[in-house]
């Protein structure tokens, strides 16, 4: 059903909540649904990017499967309050990401976002069976890096003008962006033979030793690349933030990208993931990097085998008004700022279709 309708026909944005409510949290329940259809409508309006969170049904059906686990925070008339939780977010079942840290604005500075996060990183992995969590914390301010950082979760990588700022900042303005350091707290420690290449090796290595990861980097393939690659497109629409999930790359593979740079338009960004595990991923790898694409992130476990990311918008990335916690996550954002600025040199345009 169309947000617009769903919005009406359950009165989203009807409902007021008295400010400063005491609260408890407890695990969600189908009970809960109109809340958090509520509770998200405050806080987005209707640029959410997915259609589901204004469905109370759609809501309750989704945790109900086990794809989705939650903890909220309920008034003692049981009105939803704020929420964060746990969902599927990459090939491998297992890996979770946290997100949908949300609380009604009139309910804010009492510390309900902090007994949130803490309760579901102690309750929610558990449930999930999760080999690792994955976590993106917003740069507009450093509260989700310092939660990061107390709930273990390591920082991987930056991904930049991720999503538009609308839901984060109080004058936004039409085609601000909001970046997102990318943290992840593996469950598994199972060894893995990963290809990479030779430019990002020393900072994988380093990484791996942070997160406790047994790797073993090997060159890749010298074999030619198939005529057609492998991938899964997600395309975040009004987040305009288009998602390649690369299975396997072939020789048509910057054909495909220059096509969603186009979809994405002047605005957008295109984010590519590789799944390292690949012999045949280095090739890929370097034929975006030839194009602009440079440093996202490492994605331990994405394609339960670990992947990298690379990203690229139509106008380079600025990196001045990032606000940013502690030393390992602003490592890892210099590294992507070197990265752009190297790859910048012989980059194709935008949207442009390759040649041959």
């Amino acid at each position: 059903m169309d947000r617009d309708v769903l919005i009406v026909a359950h009165r989203l944005g009807d409902c007021e909540v008295p400010p400063d409510q005491d609260y408890a949290i407890s695990l969600i329940s189908p009970q809960d649904a109109l809340g958090v259809a509520r509770l998200t409508y405050s806080v987005y309006g209707d640029q959410h990017p997915f259609d589901y969170v204004y469905d109370p049904s759609e809501i309750a059906r989704r945790y109900a499967s086990g794809a989705q686990h939650a903890v909220v925070a309920k008034s003692s008339r049981d009105d939803v309050l704020g929420m964060i939780g746990i969902y599927r977010c990459s090939p491998w079942p297992r890996l979770y990401e946290l997100a949908q840290l949300m609380i009604l604005k009139n309910q804010r500075s009492k510390g309900m976002a902090r007994d949130l996060w803490l309760q579901a990183m102690e309750r929610l992995p558990d449930m999930a069976q999760a080999g690792a969590i994955f976590g993106e914390a917003v740069c507009t301010h450093t509260f989700s890096q310092r939660m990061c950082e107390t709930t273990g979760m390591i920082p991987c990588g930056i991904a930049m003008d991720a999503i538009p700022s609308r839901a984060y900042s109080d004058d936004y303005r039409h085609g601000d962006r909001t970046s997102l350091v990318l943290t992840v707290k593996p469950m598994l420690f199972t060894p893995q033979t990963v290809h990479l290449p030779t430019a990002y090796r020393a900072a994988y290595v380093d990484f791996c030793a942070r997160a406790g990861l047994d790797r073993q980097i090997e060159a890749g393939s010298q074999a030619t690349l198939p005529e057609s690659s492998r991938v899964e497109i997600i395309d975040f629409e009004k987040a305009a933030c288009i998602k390649v999930w690369v299975h396997e790359p072939g020789r048509d593979l910057e054909r495909i990208v220059s096509d969603l740079e186009h979809k994405a338009g002047d605005n957008g960004i295109v984010q590519v993931i590789f799944d390292l595990g690949r012999p045949d991923a280095p090739a890929g790898i370097e034929t975006l990097r030839s194009r602009g694409y440079y440093f996202g992130g490492f994605m331990p476990y994405w394609f339960e085998t670990d992947a990298l990311m690379l990203q690229r918008r139509r106008s380079s990335s600025s990196f001045k008004d990032l606000k940013l916690y502690g030393d390992s996550i602003t490592a890892i954002v210099a590294m992507a700022e070197r990265d752009q600025h190297r790859v910048a040199v012989s980059k194709a345009g935008w949207g442009e279709v390759p040649k041959g």
